[in-house]
């Protein structure tokens, strides 16, 4: 799930020639990318003003099929972040030390107490101080040997990023890593006292129309960072949350999420509740994601594993249009055209049904 730096920072930026003139041309230009990179089954929904205008699948996944999005689960931990805050449950200077006291009660305290201060706002634009990975690939793969994948564990997690240190100082410097959103899915449960699932069913996914939301039953695991499923017309209408005026994201989470300070990755983009950020002079800006999840375990609890997959959702302000796009096989590199391909073709468009 880890994203390539250059995709990141390209992506929905530069413009080029656009010769759509129909809805139906994003499509193609998905296909055409898909043929490219090689990839043997997924599926594209566009949205429109917050209505689904145009759906295509390939390789045989049915249309409306349930499909898992890894890293744009972050995207539902951040909103679901916004929701408590603007219901004065936290705010975005809620240190680590308060948001999981009662945590760190029954788990033990960090090994390195500089992740005490950290703030939920750090934790949000990935500057807590992690290096990219929560703990090891042995610390995972020796728990799916003797445990199953399906549940939450989160504070099997924390214990694993809990026994090391910061990599770099808390709010040094932009570090992409899932251990912030692993932290933000246990500080969501301890907040509003429920399971991160049904909290985030509840307050953001059913309201904004994603009623077959779940989080995947064989990758409870990834939860807060990785770990949501659902059709992908009903990601596009969670999406819409990021369209401006949409009451899902109240006015002082809005505020914050929209400010580039702190929050800067660079080339004019910043990260924000789950999603990079390019604000625009129409629309209330461009906001997008990328995730990959690709993992392979013979002796798992479970079964042996086998799962590759990569997602990508955009929304571009200016248009009222999310595209969301699911693909199999997850790949290390190849990605980065598909932001420019879905762009330009939407932006190409004339004729909207």
């Amino acid at each position: 799930m880890r994203l390539l730096v250059l995709f990141i920072l390209l992506v929905v930026g530069a413009a080029g020639p656009a010769t759509a003139q129909g809805v139906a041309d994003i499509e193609q230009a998905w296909r055409d990318w898909m043929s490219q990179t090689q990839r043997t089954r997924g599926g594209l929904v566009v949205m429109h003003a917050g209505q689904p205008v145009h759906e295509a699948t390939m390789g045989r996944l049915a249309a409306g099929a349930s499909v898992p999005y890894a890293s744009l689960s972050k995207a539902v931990t951040g909103v679901c972040i916004a929701t408590l805050i603007e219901r004065g449950t936290l705010s975005f200077e809620t240190p680590v030390a308060q948001a999981l006291a009662r945590t760190m009660a029954r788990i033990g305290r960090p090994a390195d107490p500089r992740l005490l201060p950290v703030t939920v706002s750090e934790l949000l634009v990935h500057r807590a101080g992690f290096g990219p990975s929560i703990g090891s690939a042995v610390d995972m793969a020796n728990y799916l040997r003797r445990s199953s994948g399906g549940r939450t564990a989160f504070e099997q997690q924390l214990r694993w990023l809990f026994a090391r240190r910061l990599q770099y100082a808390p709010g040094e410097r932009f570090e992409y890593s899932n251990a912030n959103y692993l932290m933000l899915g246990a500080i969501i449960e301890e907040a509003a006292g429920q399971p991160y699932e049904s909290y985030c069913k509840e307050a953001v996914l059913t309201p904004l129309g994603a009623r077959e939301a779940m989080l995947e039953p064989a990758w409870r695991i990834l939860a807060s960072y990785g770990g949501w499923r659902m059709p992908l017309a009903e990601y596009g209408r969670f999406y819409q949350a990021f369209a401006q005026g949409n009451p899902a994201i109240g006015q002082r989470a809005r505020q914050w999420m929209m400010s580039p300070d702190g929050k800067q990755v660079g080339s004019g983009v910043h990260y924000g509740l789950g999603t990079f950020v390019r604000p625009t002079p129409r629309g209330g800006g461009n906001f997008w994601h990328a995730g990959r999840w690709t993992y392979g375990l013979r002796d798992a609890h479970d079964g042996p594993i086998s799962i590759s997959y990569s997602t990508f959702a955009v929304r571009l302000g200016a248009l009222d249009v999310n595209m969301v796009s699911y693909a199999e096989p997850g790949r290390e590199s190849g990605d980065g055209g598909l932001d420019g391909a879905l762009g330009n073709a939407a932006r190409g468009v004339t004729r909207w049904p």
